[in-house]
């Protein structure tokens, strides 16, 4: 399991991708990513994220966004992400 900090941004994405790509190579299996401390996220954020799905869909993995905060989720709904990435919500606790 990879954590996020508490920004998905510019500034961020960068060292985050790098370690998901890293756990990409060395695994096997879901990849799960931690997003319980996200606070923001910004277009370049949700960008690495559908770019880490389809980098993991091509290693044979999944990427399973885990206890995401409900306005992250609902960005997701809002930018259609939602349909693309699994992604389990902080107050549902399920995978939608």
């Amino acid at each position: 399991m990879v954590t996020a900090g508490p920004r998905l941004d510019a500034a961020t994405v960068g060292a985050l991708r790098g370690r998901l790509d890293e756990a990409i190579g060395s695994g096997s299996g879901p990849l799960v990513l931690d997003l319980s401390a996200v606070q923001t996220v910004d277009a370049i954020g949700l960008g690495m994220l559908l770019g880490v799905e389809r980098r993991a869909a091509c290693a044979q993995r999944e990427l399973l966004l885990r206890d995401v905060p409900l306005r992250v989720a609902r960005l997701l709904r809002a930018t259609g992400l939602s349909r693309v990435l699994r992604h389990e919500t902080h107050h549902l606790a399920r995978f939608t």
